[in-house]
């Protein structure tokens, strides 16, 4: 279904799904910072590969020890 953005143009609105000509103006503009950021920071530093795009945090799950390791069941039946 697609989102509106309701007269808020965001890059968060259009990667919801709106797609007005706003959201799309604010999408290019950030793209074309992006590209900039990276381009200056290429002719400063030839020899290194230029920062990734922002991911988030969704990349960086924060680890939970949610089950058992076979060792420790094992230590718990006292067969170990």
């Amino acid at each position: 279904m697609k989102h509106d953005c309701q007269g808020n143009p965001s890059l968060t609105n259009y990667g919801r799904g709106c797609r007005c000509d706003l959201c799309r103006s604010a999408k290019s503009l950030y793209e074309q910072e992006r590209r900039d950021k990276a381009r200056k920071y290429k002719a400063e530093n030839p020899d290194k590969t230029p920062p990734k795009k922002p991911a988030g945090k969704r990349d960086n799950p924060v680890v939970y020890a949610d089950a058992f390791t076979r060792g420790e069941i094992l230590r718990a039946r006292g067969m170990a």
